[in-house]
């Protein structure tokens, strides 16, 4: 696994080397885990084993230098598109591919990632698949949450959870990738504990625009700005983010008015989150926490994200004292 240098997949990578030493790796498996475990990374490298002519993702044969410029045949990547499901067009375009003969002789490998994001009439068609799989023929579903699966779909994978490390080692690891202590915790926490999550959060802009993104809490919580102005500013953020850093902060207060100040995720911003809480009323936090779990079951459907920000940012200027 060093060259995807996450330690964390290492028990389940022995038990798929187990599998292809004893030639009966499952026709399809179930990577299930957070976003930033490396569900991704972990089908690729098992991709390349299969179908390196030696069978050990040796670098050098025909396959390897295909698979090395994303140029391999028979394998097939599948991710519905940013904020959309995965609709039935998109199922049966793969499934008529599915009918080809590869091209190579050690078979076929599918990535289907995000496959919790199928529509229904995408999984039902699907489901033909996996009960009538093609030979020769490796299917690895992606996922975050099973529960978003039919259980007819999970019932005919083998499932693999993915989970994070413990906390002290992978804070560990991201120090080792050259960032501070501090930095590195805060950004695991932010991330639910994945470290590959935590990583490109640090190397990208999301410190920045999360700091922007409390003082317009802030601003909201003081009545200085007008909420509707300032979900206007941030209709373009994406959604997910936003219910992350909302949820976190709704979490954070309701520990900090309950008196316990362990577990906090914005551990950066303590005093700040202790006055907020420290003046609110807890039965109006527990409304915009019931709010934005709601919002984040929706996320997957078409919805107007400026006004349901507005309606978010209004609920959030009415806790001002």
């Amino acid at each position: 696994m060093a060259e995807v240098n996450c330690f964390w997949h290492a028990p389940v990578w022995r038990r798929l080397e187990a599998y292809l030493s004893q030639d009966r790796l499952p026709h399809a498996l179930l990577l299930q885990g957070p976003a930033g475990i490396g569900k991704r990374r972990l089908a690729l490298t098992l991709a390349r084993r299969i179908l390196c002519e030696d069978g050990r993702a040796c670098g050098r044969c025909p396959a390897c230098r295909l698979l090395a410029g994303g140029n391999h045949p028979d394998l097939l990547t599948l991710a519905p598109e940013p904020g959309r499901p995965l609709t039935v067009d998109r199922i049966r375009e793969l499934i008529e591919t599915l009918t080809l003969t590869p091209q190579y002789g050690r078979g076929r490998v599918v990535v289907l990632e995000a496959a919790d994001r199928m529509n229904p009439a995408a999984a039902n068609a699907f489901l033909k698949t996996l009960e009538e799989p093609a030979p020769d023929t490796v299917i690895l579903l992606l996922c975050e949450q099973v529960s978003r699966l039919p259980a007819t779909i999970v019932s005919r994978c083998q499932r693999l959870p993915l989970i994070p490390p413990p906390r002290q080692e992978a804070e560990k690891w991201l120090v080792a990738q050259g960032f501070p202590a501090p930095q590195a915790g805060l950004a695991l926490a932010l991330n639910g504990g994945a470290p590959l999550a935590a990583k490109a959060w640090l190397e990208g802009d999301e410190p920045e625009r999360r700091r922007r993104f409390l003082e317009t809490l802030e601003a909201l919580l003081s009545g200085r700005r007008d909420p509707v102005v300032l979900a206007g500013e941030w209709q373009t953020e994406v959604p997910e983010r936003l219910s992350v850093w909302l949820l976190t902060v709704v979490a954070d207060l309701v520990r900090l008015g309950h008196g316990a100040g362990q577990g906090l995720v914005n551990v950066d911003c303590r005093e700040r989150l202790q006055d907020w809480a420290e003046k609110l009323d807890l039965n109006q936090v527990f409304g915009v926490w019931e709010r934005l779990l709601s919002w984040r079951r929706e996320l997957q459907s078409p919805l107007n994200q400026t006004l349901v920000l507005e309606s978010l940012f209004l609920e959030i200027h009415r806790l001002r004292p």
